[in-house]
């Protein structure tokens, strides 16, 4: 008898360890067609839009968005108007004011390659920025990772937005790094 009760909790123990180490990312790779990227999300993405201005045209922007415990996985497209090296430059500006826009705080920002999709992998210059602060009237912190990156009719946004405690757990560094690593614009 006492045999059979320790099994059964040796076994309902292993159960409540593996339920507790169940992992609360469940990455997938969405690929674009549409907004001809490749990405790792850490859930079923939403999609949605809104317009943005680029060099005083109102241009719509595609988002795919996953959010994971106050975290926002998000990347952004907008088709430019001309294939471009001037068009691709005036978004790239107006996608980083727009992020650095929307937080109160220390906004860091420095060039770094992104990675195509093709293949071999290109290397396309882009922008990353690390921003910390509040946003809007909440008060609650925030921390953002962005990249942003132009390439043929395509500008890119790549973004993690942390809000509340997220914001405050270094911890969750692994999941930006790789969600941003992922990104992939064809």
């Amino acid at each position: 008898m006492a045999r059979r009760w320790w099994s059964g909790a040796l076994g309902a123990s292993a159960c409540a360890l593996l339920l507790a180490c169940s992992p609360r990312y469940d990455w997938r790779t969405v690929q674009s067609a549409e907004g001809g990227y490749s990405v790792d999300y850490p859930d079923k993405p939403t999609a949605e839009a809104r317009p943005v201005i680029i060099a005083g045209q109102r241009l719509p922007m595609t988002m795919q968005a996953a959010s994971i415990d106050g975290t926002l996985f998000a990347v952004g497209v907008v088709e430019l108007p001309a294939d471009d090296p001037i068009w691709r430059q005036n978004a790239v500006a107006a996608l980083r004011a727009g992020l650095a826009g929307n937080l109160r705080g220390h906004v860091a920002a420095r060039d770094i390659a992104v990675k195509s999709a093709a293949q071999p992998p290109v290397s396309l210059p882009a922008v990353e920025l690390v921003a910390q602060g509040t946003g809007g009237d909440d008060p609650a912190p925030r921390r953002l990772t962005a990249r942003i990156v132009a390439a043929g009719r395509h500008a890119y946004q790549a973004v993690v937005l942390e809000s509340g405690e997220a914001a405050r757990d270094t911890r969750q560094q692994e999941q930006v790094d790789q969600f941003l690593a992922s990104f992939h614009p064809y």
